[in-house]
């Protein structure tokens, strides 16, 4: 499917930002290490504060990659099927960036190591997983991680690069049903708001898969965002 080769792009360049990636989440644990220093189970509570400060980032800066998109459609001239088309490819080209970037950024909050092919894989799992019939509210980690292991386990089997293209080609219907964002003058805000939730879902999903407690989280013991 050579015509989604992009997503495999997109994979290799994002893992050359894993070194980068990985220093900056470990300075943000190191934050939230001396406010829960006093917590019971604070490794469990840094990663799941640390992964909730980067879903709300992550999916603040989606909100402004989805005004991008939504401004072609209220601006004369420019609200054209071509125009439209020619900027959401770019809207979602740039949304699965911060969205790759943000599963690897969640696997470094909970200090689980895979070498770079593995996590691509899983990476591509949760893209795919995430938004599917399969994903549904309520289904627990445990379940999330057997789907999605599942589905990584066979993407390594067949090649990253072939599996990409089958997951591209079922994630850019799914986004391109998001049209109606381009209605005038709501395109904007809608746009923005759907970049936000789908991105807060996928991060949700990322941390089922990559966290490995089970217990809920009292956050009664650890204060702050």
């Amino acid at each position: 499917m050579k015509e989604f080769d992009w997503l495999e792009k997109l994979l290799i360049v994002t893992g050359t930002n894993l070194p980068n990636i990985k220093a900056e989440v470990q300075d943000i644990m190191k934050d939230y290490e001396y406010e829960c220093r006093y917590a019971e189970g604070p490794r469990k509570l840094v990663a799941y504060k640390v992964s909730s400060r980067l879903i709300r980032d992550s999916a603040l800066k989606a909100g402004g990659v989805g005004g991008v998109s939504g401004a072609f459609a209220t601006i004369p001239g420019l609200g054209t099927i071509g125009s439209i088309v020619l900027a959401t490819t770019a809207d979602i080209a740039i949304l699965l960036r911060l969205q790759v970037e943000l599963c690897y950024a969640i696997s470094v909050a909970y200090e689980v190591n895979l070498d770079e092919d593995e996590l691509r894989a899983i990476t591509l799992a949760i893209l795919g997983f995430s938004g599917s019939a399969q994903c549904v509210k309520g289904i627990t980690a445990g379940v999330t991680r057997k789907l999605i292991d599942e589905l990584a386990e066979n993407y390594l089997k067949i090649g990253v690069a072939k599996a990409s293209g089958g997951v591209a080609s079922a994630l850019l219907p799914r986004l391109l049903r998001r049209v109606f964002k381009f209605l005038p003058l709501v395109g904007v805000p809608l746009g923005a708001s759907i970049n936000i939730v789908s991105t807060m879902k996928l991060g949700n999903q990322a941390r089922k898969y990559f966290s490995t407690w089970h217990d809920p989280i009292s956050l009664d013991v650890c204060v702050g965002n």
